[in-house]
């Protein structure tokens, strides 16, 4: 006969279950994070039991798996039991990569619950249980704040089977789902070689999968925020990854959580591989990794990514707004005055003309975003309007633009075979002119689609190529639609002035604006290189005046004389630059940025502005001038304290361009904020005085008695 009580009747412990149910406290509530107990059934029982503590971050906020990444902390549960009763060890479903800025972060963004295994004694005989426990918690958004919470959980207890609990059953289903499952036996090894850490795994459970990705329980392993190389054939996986900066020596065993997605579903292995040869996986894997999921940075809200129909239209408004843009004038204003020469020809021919022009500027837009993305599945660190970074590109552009003003003057007239290599082809009539009229258009417009198009092309250039493409052709779209519009609708060229006289004086003035974007170049092209650079091109230009003074002269002295002057113009400007030019930066406050430089700063609770410009990036300098260097924000600069940083993309630097491309973006303007040190908070690329005091004024409004998370040196 057993020694233990009588155990309490089946009927009382359902009763007691069916009346009380889970008599937990009341959820603790944070501003970030709520907090509670739950069991997996109605009542306990005698052996192992479920519990889960449920957290449900806020939107925007995130709590920490169990290797946090680059910063944070993992969530912890410490129990006050009875007698007889034990808690084993927290568990932790897979893991979601949470990118804030420059950091990449592991954990839960939404509802999760982490089950905890119960044990309850025999010798307990108690009708009811209590279970108490202390959670603690990391909450970060833009910010970070820990948290904790006093929780506890009521229960019958008995032998007999007890009933699923069923308003939290979808929970601890979906937990169990997501826990690492045991790996077995299946073959794993990884390898360092100093500049990476890389696994072998062989399964059949890899095959046919869709994306994978591997978390490592170890803190100092790899670079978080660095992206992960898969290589899947059949069964066997190879995964690299960039090894950590706080690498010190290869572990005995590599161990973590593998996650595997497939069409049907996601599962996680728990994998501990030992030490063996891998081959490094080339930067070039097409296989996919599990992207991290970037947060909203100083906006507030978690907001999901952009819709690609909502891309698009952006991408269609950023082209139309980039027909007002002063670097684009020039060779649209050309077009204008062919469409006005033309106004005595019959519509179709105008049709036929706007119709070439548009397939000029899409082609191009298409053709620069396809060797973009070549450029990058090569390993080139470059962005959207790369081209006027490089020197020798600048120049050429110059001569163009040079010559052009030059024909618009009156101070030659160009031929036929001339234009068709890429000019002002609007002088011409034919389809060959009006299309590359088009591909001018998009050449000088592309340092203007930053401002208005960061989002949408940051966002492009993160997609698959098909996607990218698609943006891209919708900006040259938008773009080209102003002169679509005259074609399907002819009625709007009698609008257009008669023609006369006056076109002429016209085409001079139309001269004017180029002049001045030559101007333009050749202050970027100083900025970028040197004096002696600026000397050579601008005796480039003297001989390109020459060229074209003989342009109409016959003879073999005459055209001998043509080819020398274009020739050893196009050699001034390949020349190389001797200096690395000195790229001032807007104001003697302003220091050059770097990571390293960023992370001292914040160490000391130094607020700090970041301003990423380039000196070929128009809407950069309006500004400096309208906001950055207007009286009252250099005022509120020196009142905060506040430390100025200027990251200068005149030229290119793949250092720089990492971290635009940190903030999806893939141009400047670019302005980081960080207040007291704290996370970044982007501004618009289109700045007033107000805007920026506002963003300073949060230095004012924080409780600073408030804990917030320490980070690790780096963050």
């Amino acid at each position: 006969m057993s020694s233990r009580p009588h155990p309490i009747p089946y009927l009382s412990v359902l009763l007691l279950a069916t009346l009380a149910g889970n008599v937990a406290a009341a959820p603790v509530r944070t501003a970030e994070v709520e907090a509670e107990l739950h069991a997996q059934t109605l009542a306990l029982q005698h052996g192992d039991n479920l519990v889960g503590l449920r957290l449900r971050p806020e939107p925007g906020w995130h709590v920490y798996w169990r290797n946090p990444g680059d910063s944070g902390i993992p969530t912890k549960l410490e129990w006050t039991l009875p007698a007889g009763i034990d808690a084993g060890e927290l568990q932790w479903p897979y893991p979601h990569p949470e990118s804030l800025g420059e950091l990449t972060n592991y954990g839960y963004a939404e509802e999760t619950l982490h089950p905890v295994t119960i044990h309850v004694d025999d010798a307990v005989t108690d009708e009811t249980v209590t279970l108490r426990a202390r959670a603690s918690w990391l909450a970060c958004k833009d910010i970070c704040v820990p948290g904790a919470a006093d929780l506890e959980l009521t229960l019958p207890l008995g032998d007999a089977p007890a009933q699923p609990n069923r308003d939290w059953s979808h929970l601890f289903d979906k937990a169990l789902r997501e826990l690492p499952q045991a790996a077995g036996d299946w073959p794993a090894r990884f390898a360092t070689d100093g500049r990476d850490v890389s696994l072998a795994v062989e399964s059949p459970a890899l095959e046919g999968a869709r994306r994978v990705a591997f978390f490592a329980y170890a803190n100092d392993l790899v670079n978080h925020a660095a992206p992960q190389r898969v290589a899947l054939e059949g069964a066997r996986l190879r995964l690299s990854q960039t090894i950590s900066p706080y690498f010190v020596d290869a572990p005995a065993r590599v161990e973590g959580v593998l996650v595997v997605e497939h069409e049907e579903g996601t599962r996680a292995y728990e994998i501990s591989a030992a030490p063996g040869v891998v081959a490094v996986v080339a930067p070039t894997a097409t296989m996919p990794a599990l992207e991290p999921r970037r947060s909203s940075i100083g906006t507030g809200s978690g907001a999901p990514p952009p819709t690609l129909a909502l891309v698009l239209l952006f991408a269609l408004v950023g082209g139309l707004i980039l027909n007002l843009m002063p670097c684009v004038f020039p060779v649209l204003s050309l077009k204008a005055l062919s469409l006005v020469k033309a106004h005595g020809d019959d519509g179709g021919e105008r049709r036929r003309q706007t119709y070439a022009y548009s397939a000029g500027v899409i082609a191009s837009c298409v053709l620069v975003a396809a060797a973009m993305l070549v450029l990058r599945s090569a390993g080139e660190a470059v962005g959207w309007g790369f081209q006027l970074q490089s020197p020798a590109f600048v120049a050429l552009m110059t001569y163009v633009l040079f010559a052009l003003g030059l024909s618009l003057s009156g101070a030659v007239n160009f031929g036929v075979g001339l234009m068709n290599l890429g000019s002002g082809l609007t002088q011409q009539p034919g389809l060959v002119g009006a299309f590359f009229t088009g591909v001018l258009a998009v050449v000088v417009a592309s340092p203007c689609t930053a401002p208005f198009m960061g989002t949408a092309l940051g966002y492009a250039m993160t997609q698959p190529a098909w996607i990218a493409l698609l943006v891209f052709a919708t900006l040259g779209l938008g773009l080209a639609l102003p002169f679509l519009l005259l074609g399907w609708f002819p009625a709007l060229a009698r609008y257009l002035p008669k023609p006369g006289a006056w076109m002429e004086r016209f085409k001079q003035l139309m001269a004017f604006p180029l002049y001045l974007s030559v101007v333009w170049l050749l202050w970027v092209l100083v900025r970028q290189t040197d004096a002696q650079a600026l000397a050579r091109v601008l005796l480039g230009l003297v001989a390109i005046a020459f060229a074209l003074w003989l342009w109409a002269s016959r003879g073999v002295v005459a055209s001998t004389l043509k080819l020398a002057a274009l020739a050893g113009a196009f050699a001034l400007a390949l020349m190389p630059a001797q200096g690395g030019g000195s790229a001032p930066t807007p104001s003697a406050a302003y220091e050059p940025w770097s990571s390293e430089r960023v992370a001292e700063l914040r160490a000391d609770g130094r607020t700090i502005f970041v301003d990423f410009t380039a000196d070929w990036c128009l809407s950069c300098k309006v500004n400096e001038r309208v906001a950055l260097k207007s009286a009252k924000v250099q005022r509120a600069f020196a009142e905060h304290n506040v430390a100025l940083l200027v990251g200068d993309w005149t030229r290119a630097d793949p250092l720089i361009t990492a971290e635009l491309a940190r903030f999806g973006r893939n141009g400047v303007p670019l302005y980081l904020v960080y207040v007291d040190g704290g996370e970044p908070v982007v501004l618009p690329q289109l700045l007033t005085p107000e805007i920026v005091l506002a963003s300073l004024s949060a230095a004012d409004g924080i409780d600073r008695d408030r804990p917030v998370a320490k980070r690790k040196d780096g963050d």
